[in-house]
């Protein structure tokens, strides 16, 4: 059967919340958007095997699949397919519209733009459905919508859903309205939420990803966080979950005893305690924390633990350094979804360009906003293989920060134990270490008190800045 398109969409030009950027795209033609016209041509009435597919759709949904079957049948045949690729934008946030959407197939997210940050208040399924509030409580939309995947959509308009419940489904109809008024309050508390962590001095999250083996993630992610110590000792922790070896406090010169996965199976009474004290300290400043001691201990490290080891760890720093390996796991993803920064690293080789530029892919679908990602280009050989100007081709994207080749001496720090940003602030790691903690303090950092007095005034404090966005999805499956 045919399916429709939403129309040609591509992304902004430029950069920011204003221009949007990748993951940000919009219907063709630039400029400010005017409605596009809702065009209803005639269609022959759908097929039988088509009309028990759009039935099966709709009776997966929450509420309708309460409507009598006259009713579903009637909305099913008002049913118009759409097909949407996947990173493609449906709806948009604080826009008028006059359409549901069903997702017969595909998965979809749901975020909300609160300057400087994006935050996902909803991820969406097969026999979910959104744009209810517009259609039902008269509203503009609350939040945008756009495709994580490529999506198969059933659209119902206003016109057709009100002539087909008129008269015949007024408990319905007041049910689908609750539903509407309680997810607008739930995606609105969410977002809310998700900026409360710089009001409480909550830590920043960075997540260092590394796609290609051997580009170097664990070196900048040690360098970084001592960069980081030296600006706010005691204040900056590494969480290594780079499986199955996680090394980093041996290649800081720490001899570690404990590690996340062993509080598995701890109770929540005890989990902060016992969480803390398996911490490391470093004499220079910077805290580490290993995911795993042992290859087998990885499995041991959830989604869930992640998300319970954050949410501790938040309270007790000001900046969370996440090594996050290679590969792509669901833990990975829960890591994804509590960053507030990633940063990707690659070295100028043929096939790690090529799999940072999928990475890049990858992140822009799960809504990841372009101004808190940076790429590290990390020079492992005094001569790349590829140049700066192609990489940046390849990626679609200038590179942040470029670190030139630093000859042996970060094989040399991992024999002895040391961190170059502590130690040799010559050396190019080192300063590329700097350069990322000054960029990533220009986004993140907080208010801090001037040293004026030992008992520093409320004056003497400079201005916080509100909305640092946690992605945290919310599942729709209690509604």
């Amino acid at each position: 059967m045919g399916f429709d398109s939403v129309g040609e969409m591509k992304p902004r030009a430029g950069m920011g919340w204003e221009a949007g950027g990748p993951g940000r795209p919009v219907l063709a033609g630039g400029g400010r958007r005017e409605p596009a016209p809702q065009k209803r041509p005639d269609r022959a009435s759908p097929s039988f095997h088509d009309m028990v597919s759009r039935l099966a759709t709709l009776e997966r949904a929450p509420v309708f699949f309460s409507l009598r079957e006259g009713t579903l049948r009637g909305l099913a045949r008002h049913l118009r397919r759409v097909k949407v690729s996947a990173g493609e934008m449906i709806l948009f946030q604080g826009e008028p519209g006059d359409t549901i959407f069903f997702i017969e197939r595909g998965r979809c997210r749901v975020v909300i733009e609160k300057p400087p940050s994006i935050v996902t208040v909803a991820l969406l399924s097969e026999g979910d459905f959104f744009g209810e509030g517009a259609v039902l409580l008269d509203r503009v939309q609350q939040a945008s919508v756009y495709a994580q995947t490529e999506c198969y959509l059933l659209a119902l308009d206003r016109q057709s859903f009100q002539s087909t419940m008129a008269g015949r489904e007024r408990e319905g109809l007041d049910e689908l309205r609750r539903l509407a008024d309680q997810r607008f309050n739930l995606f609105a508390d969410t977002s809310v939420q998700a900026t409360w962590g710089l009001l409480f001095q909550e830590a920043t999250v960075v997540g260092v990803y590394s796609p290609k083996g051997g580009s170097g993630g664990t070196c900048i992610s040690l360098n970084l966080v001592g960069a980081l110590a030296r600006r706010y000792p005691g204040e900056v922790l590494l969480l290594d979950l780079d499986f199955p070896y996680s090394h980093s406090a041996l290649l800081a010169g720490l001899v570690p005893t404990s590690c996340l996965a062993r509080m598995s199976s701890l109770p929540r009474d005890s989990f902060e305690e016992v969480l803390l004290s398996a911490v490391l300290y470093h004499a220079g400043g910077p805290m580490i924390l290993p995911g795993a001691l042992r290859p087998e201990e990885a499995d041991e490290v959830t989604a869930e633990l992640i998300t319970r080891a954050i949410s501790v760890l938040r309270k007790s720093f000001r900046y969370i350094v996440v090594d996050l390996g290679v590969t792509i796991t669901d833990a990975t993803l829960a890591l994804f979804d509590l960053t507030q920064h990633i940063v990707l690293v690659a070295a100028p080789e043929l096939s790690a360009v090529k799999s940072a530029a999928d990475a890049v892919e990858i992140l822009v679908q799960l809504g990841t906003p372009p101004d808190r990602l940076s790429v590290v280009l990390n020079n492992r050989s005094l001569k790349a293989a590829v140049t700066k100007p192609a990489v940046e081709r390849t990626l679609k994207r200038e590179i942040d920060i470029e670190i030139q080749f630093d000859g042996a001496r970060p094989e040399q720090a991992a024999v002895d134990g040391v961190i170059l940003s502590l130690t040799n602030p010559r050396s190019e790691i080192a300063k590329g270490a700097e350069q990322l903690a000054a960029l990533l303090d220009s986004k993140h950092g907080r208010a801090r008190v001037v040293a004026r007095s030992a008992r520093p005034s409320e004056g003497d404090l400079e201005p916080a800045g509100v909305g640092e966005g946690t992605w945290c999805p919310q599942p729709l499956a209690h509604l």
